[in-house]
């Protein structure tokens, strides 16, 4: 009997290794559902996870912006959680992101012209910021996770089989209202990778 639950096991744990790698912003359950589920259920009866696109931990819908920056500037990897205007004006100055939108599509571009006081009366971004070793290479937004103090953003970075020599900014600005961002103080950054 032991060693029919230890085969059912890791049978178990193979299926969930090959579900995670094969969908994209698949969190892991807490550690407590984990420890309440029964140890012998068999494989069929576990729920499968649905991946998720572009949805905050309240199931809204995100408008989430992917763009990237001039190269000419000083380029680091970074993640920012930006709750007021002044915030936001400082990481817009930083990266020259509406005196330079030479790389930002239109959409972004016109959304990022919105922002103003009054946007911040109600809302904020969670802004992660990678540098990528090629321009060809993408990054997305895929979705964002509140859990406490931590924000969880999801992003799939597509690498170009064959790219370019330059190096890239990449910028994705996930929308918060503020209620969800007031508790946040870190954020952790997940990211899949996939070929274009």
């Amino acid at each position: 009997m032991l060693f029919l639950t230890a085969c059912g096991a890791q049978e178990m744990a193979a299926k969930e290794t090959a579900l995670e790698r094969d969908t994209v912003g698949v969190t892991e359950s807490a550690p407590e559902e984990a420890a309440e589920a029964p140890a012998e259920a068999p494989a069929e009866e576990m729920p499968e996870m649905a991946p998720k696109v572009a949805v905050n931990y309240s199931g809204q819908i995100l408008d989430v912006m992917n763009f990237r920056t001039s190269d000419s500037l000083d380029m680091k990897s970074e993640h920012r959680i930006i709750r007021t205007y002044e915030e936001f004006m400082d990481y817009n100055e930083e990266y020259t992101i509406l005196e330079n939108p030479f790389f930002i599509d239109d959409e972004s571009l016109n959304a990022l012209q919105k922002v103003n006081e009054e946007y911040f009366k109600t809302q904020g971004f969670i802004t992660v910021i990678l540098v990528e070793s090629s321009g060809s290479n993408e990054v997305t937004g895929e979705s964002l996770l509140v859990k406490g103090n931590v924000a969880e953003v999801f992003i799939r970075r597509r690498a170009a089989e064959i790219g370019t020599m330059d190096i890239a900014t990449r910028h994705v600005l996930f929308p918060v209202s503020k209620e969800e961002l007031k508790e946040v103080t870190d954020v952790k950054v997940t990211i899949s990778l996939s070929a274009k």
